[in-house]
């Protein structure tokens, strides 16, 4: 499922003429994402879908990204989709570290400003495989909520943000576009156990 929806997001970011087109690093193999792991001495079940992710990109190369601004290397809202030792740097970052509640969420997506998608790898817990939305900036969100249901429709709604003009590019232009209402609404309908919708239209 994964490898189709990652397919799919490809093909929406080519009609779309997308520059992560030329930032997106070759994918990588379920034994170097081990390695690279192991390596860092990081104790984490990550779910099959997280290697097939990789597998499918190994996020963006940073030398190409580095001087690039957050509109240019966003995949959808707040989100660059970092290179797995990118993911274990912030996994390591002690302030990230002291605002999460369990060593068991890995960090798929990020801003530059404090905000971060992660997985839960944790097999006990009631969010497992769920994407969790932080940002030190939201006081509503200080703590954490799931927004995404899962990495499966996590791409699912991403990719229809694409294919609904949600996300698009102005011509010429390299920031992604986003239309707010309609990226929610799609997020909403494709997430219905995540918390983030509740917790926004209540706050």
């Amino acid at each position: 499922m994964i490898e189709e929806l990652c397919e799919q997001l490809l093909k929406e970011l080519e009609i779309a003429g997308s520059p992560l087109l030329s930032y997106f690093q070759p994918g990588i193999s379920r034994r170097t994402v081990d390695d690279i792991l192991e390596k860092n001495d990081i104790e984490l079940d990550l779910p099959d879908e997280v290697y097939s992710l990789y597998q499918w990109r190994n996020g963006l190369n940073e030398d190409k990204v580095r001087s690039k601004a957050m509109g240019e290397v966003g995949l959808f809202t707040l989100a660059v989709f970092n290179s797995l030792s990118n993911s274990i740097k912030t996994y390591q970052d002690p302030d990230v570290q002291k605002y999460s509640p369990s060593k068991g969420l890995f960090p798929l997506f990020e801003s530059s400003g404090g905000d971060f998608y992660f997985i839960d790898t944790d097999k006990k817990s009631d969010t497992y495989k769920m994407i969790i939305f932080y940002s030190f900036a939201n006081p509503y969100i200080l703590h954490g909520a799931s927004i995404f249901d899962s990495l499966d429709t996590c791409l699912v709604t991403v990719v229809e943000c694409y294919r609904k003009k949600a996300y698009y590019y102005i011509q010429g232009l390299p920031d992604l576009e986003i239309n707010p209402k309609l990226e929610m609404s799609i997020w909403e309908k494709n997430n219905p156990n995540s918390e983030y919708y509740k917790i926004m239209r209540n706050s």
